[in-house]
């Protein structure tokens, strides 16, 4: 598998760009091209109404647990031009309430009232749906009174599938609500488990392959030796661990995805399938994610595929569609930002690979990333129907990066993508260093914790509000508010010298007022001594007020 990582890390030798960019000295530097067009602010307010279920996919099962049985209705105001925007006349009174109607197959299937630039989740009697695979059509109308408006959504996609088949061994869910996974074996009874992935791309060849007391949940292949991979998988079932099944070299051979997917859906542990490793990088056909995707589920709807992307700005739509589950790779650590180590060339905006893509060479890159994801996906209308995965560095001392980062490095990592709305963390890639595998640990055992947290919204049953706090020295903090009273505040210390922020700071951005006793359930370091919350070089962690 050593091989493995040369071809992942460097542009192959017959590729001549990457991220659309020339990278060798001696060639002709041609601007990339691709970039997002993000609207310009227009003067005239815009409303676009959005309407999701509150589930993908919806099951028979469902039936019986009536708190899911929701359409999610937005009504975002804007000063662009979103998708599905309208112009809207702003009303008189602050309060002024959307009034809208739910329309399954255009017939009606629920109403209800939605404040302008608020969110509502309406419920439904899934009762009178009938499952299918086929997608049932979503459409939403909302009014004003005053002034009269009218407003329609674009149509989206409530899906209501049939039980499961004894072909299929587990299902996934993506609960729209929050961004998290749901998740059991297909056929038993009780809830769905919430998942909050942490893990790592595990190399098979060399490591899994003959050693099954190190398995985590993304093997990376190939597979050749079937039997020992078919093993490490029934392990896996056996100690409960969820599989993330990697299809990078076959994902767009019809015929092999085909095989690979018949052969594995009945798996009571299989969570999710992974298609295309960073497309955008090496250019794959703008479409290929997207048709593998599609054959994906057609042959298994009763789970997710992801994908992960490498490029800062690089045909994000073309790349990103049809995909559910996104991550994003920002590696920043040990590298020259500026200038090609590898390739003896200058990195700019159109030319140059440095290993971090339109990167600084900071803990910055990971949030800006996942704010760039946010960003178009609320443009395009996707911000519901997509959620986001991050990939912390988890190697180094090699091609573009100097030095492998330090445990505490890690953990900062996935905390800032956390906070910026990750809502998995799959780490590139095991064998690691062992402070990175005590810090990657640490976080997986707090995860009890903190999953309750992670994984609810305003919409939750118990509500949950969040805030983040980007302080000027640095320090980037999460606050969790939950409506039975109990904050969540995980920080992290993005610099290399210590910093401090006041508790009575952090919660007054989050309008919250201090209260309770601070329980530590994540300890990168980081103290609350006092009033205040200590941060030392790249410490963090995380606390419960209860």
């Amino acid at each position: 598998m050593h091989l493995f990582l040369l071809a992942f890390f460097l542009p192959s030798a017959l590729a001549q760009k990457w991220c659309g960019k020339v990278y060798k000295a001696g060639q002709a530097v041609v601007p990339p091209g691709g970039q997002f067009p993000l609207p310009p602010p227009i003067t005239i307010p815009q409303l676009a109404l959005r309407c999701n279920p509150a589930l993908i996919p919806f099951l028979p099962d469902d039936i019986t647990d009536p708190s899911s049985s929701l359409i999610l209705v937005d009504a975002l105001v804007r000063d662009t031009k979103i998708a599905g925007a309208q112009s809207l006349i702003m009303p008189s009174s602050p309060d002024a309430e959307l009034l809208v109607s739910v329309s399954l197959d255009g017939s009606p299937l629920t109403s209800g009232t939605v404040p302008l630039n608020g969110s509502a989740a309406l419920p439904f009697s899934l009762s009178k749906v009938s499952p299918r695979l086929e997608p049932h059509v979503l459409t939403c109308t909302g009014t004003l009174s005053s002034p009269p408006q009218t407003f329609m959504s674009v149509p989206t996609n409530l899906t209501y599938l049939p039980e499961p088949p004894s072909s299929i061994g587990s299902v996934t869910k993506l609960d729209l609500r929050t961004g998290g996974l749901l998740a059991k074996r297909a056929q038993t009874q009780g809830p769905y488990e919430p998942v909050f992935p942490v893990g790592f791309y595990t190399n098979f060849g060399g490591y899994l392959e003959g050693n099954d007391t190190v398995l985590e949940i993304h093997p990376i292949p190939p597979f050749d030796n079937l039997t020992t991979f078919n093993h490490m998988v029934d392990k896996m079932e056996e100690l409960g661990l969820w599989l993330m099944y990697d299809m990078r070299w076959d994902y767009m051979n019809a015929t092999a995805v085909t095989e690979q997917v018949t052969s594995l859906r009945d798996r009571t542990n299989l969570l999710l399938y992974y298609t295309a490793d960073e497309p955008d990088g090496s250019e794959d056909p703008l479409s290929a994610p997207a048709s593998s995707a599609a054959l994906i589920n057609s042959l298994d709807p009763y789970r997710p595929s992801s994908l992960v992307l490498n490029c800062q700005d690089y045909f994000f739509t073309d790349y990103a569609a049809g995909t559910p589950v996104l991550l994003q790779d920002t590696y920043p650590i040990g590298i020259n930002a500026t200038f090609s180590v590898i390739w003896k060339t200058p990195c700019t905006s159109i030319r140059g690979d440095c290993g971090c893509d339109n990167c600084v060479g900071d803990f910055e890159d990971i949030r800006g990333r996942m704010d760039d994801f946010a960003t178009r996906m609320e443009v395009l209308g996707w911000e519901r129907s997509k959620t986001v995965w991050t990939v912390p560095q988890g190697f180094g001392s090699s091609e573009y990066w100097s030095r492998t980062p330090t445990g505490a490095e890690f953990l900062v990592q996935m905390i800032v993508a956390i906070n910026a709305g990750a809502r998995g963390s799959m780490s590139w890639n095991d064998p690691t260093t062992p402070s990175i595998k005590a810090a990657a640990s640490a976080f997986a055992l707090a995860l009890p914790e903190l999953t309750p947290f992670f994984l609810s919204s305003p919409l939750s049953q118990p509500s949950v509000t969040f805030a983040h706090v980007i302080t000027p020295g640095r320090l980037d903090i999460g606050v969790w508010a939950c409506a039975d009273g109990k904050v969540l505040v995980m920080g992290s210390n993005l610099n290399y010298f210590a910093a401090s922020v006041t508790l009575d700071e952090v919660f007054s951005i989050a309008n919250l007022a201090v209260n309770g006793n601070p329980r530590m359930v994540l300890d990168g370091g980081a103290r609350i001594v006092g009033s205040e919350i200590h941060f030392d070089s790249v410490q963090a962690g995380a606390w419960i007020f209860d």
